[in-house]
């Protein structure tokens, strides 16, 4: 990421966006790809506006004021709905791009005996089945580990709507898995 930034015109705080920015980077993948059907070409396209918009504006940041995982997250969830807004109607890629890719997401976890029979496949397949918001809120809570708090802050939700949100998104999960796959 520094070859894109010369060294010789960063200032110590642009030093301090990318060492921030690359222990979040991969988590900021995985968040795009979920919400892109696993399109890579395009949730690299939406990861590097993002980083642009939190580069412009990273002296905005205020360590006071909360971690900048979750500063950074909220301009990528708000970068995603402007983009569904723009985009709207429009299709996107199926989730077979993610297997040619060779992505493997984390394995969510299910509190019955049913996850022990998920796999990434099975995981995309359900994934699949859900609603952007369903998509969202889970992976931020299982994929990205966000806790209930920082998914409120982010979404601009109080933490109980979360809570409920979520739960509703997994019994949806478990459902679709249970018809999808009723041997497990």
């Amino acid at each position: 990421m520094s070859e894109d930034f010369p060294v010789s015109f960063m200032s110590d705080s642009h030093h301090n966006f990318l060492a921030l920015y690359e222990a979040e980077k991969n988590k900021l993948l995985t968040f795009f790809m979920y919400r892109v059907n696993f399109d890579r070409a395009q949730a690299e396209d939406l990861l590097m506006d993002v980083v642009v918009k939190a580069f412009e504006k990273f002296h905005t940041f205020d360590p006071n004021k909360g971690l900048f995982k979750s500063w950074i997250f909220t301009i990528a969830a708000n970068h995603l709905k402007n983009h569904y807004r723009a985009t709207s109607g429009k299709a996107t890629a199926s989730l077979e791009d993610l297997m040619e890719e060779g992505f493997e997401p984390a394995f969510v976890d299910v509190d019955d005996s049913a996850a022990l029979a998920i796999n990434s496949e099975n995981i995309q397949e359900v994934m699949s089945h859900l609603s952007d918001a369903e998509r969202e809120i889970i992976s931020l809570k299982y994929l990205q580990d966000f806790s209930n708090q920082e998914i409120a802050e982010m979404t601009e939700r109080n933490e109980g709507a979360v809570r409920t949100q979520l739960s509703r998104a997994m019994v949806r999960f478990k459902t679709i898995f249970l018809k999808l796959y009723p041997q497990s």
